[in-house]
């Protein structure tokens, strides 16, 4: 625990492929594209912050892109 990972699970895959930060098929391919991408000092914090933004505003089916903090940063948006 409070060692340098990502854990990336259908939340944060769906999000940073939403946002053009990856492409990519798999958790698993996100997760290596975001240890290729992301600094390390984000590594920990990553999951706990993608997951409950997926599970409240960026959800699979019918985002709530208004509410949204980054939603114009986000390529679905673009």
């Amino acid at each position: 625990f409070n060692k340098p990972a990502i854990c990336v699970d259908v939340h944060v895959h769906r999000i940073f492929n939403r946002l053009g930060y990856v492409n990519t098929k798999t958790p698993e391919e996100t997760e290596f594209a975001l240890r290729k991408k992301l600094p390390v000092k984000y590594w920990i914090d990553i999951n706990t912050l993608m997951v409950t933004h997926g599970q409240n505003v960026c959800k699979p089916i019918k985002p709530n892109c208004s509410v949204c903090p980054i939603a114009g940063h986000c390529a679905k948006n673009i």
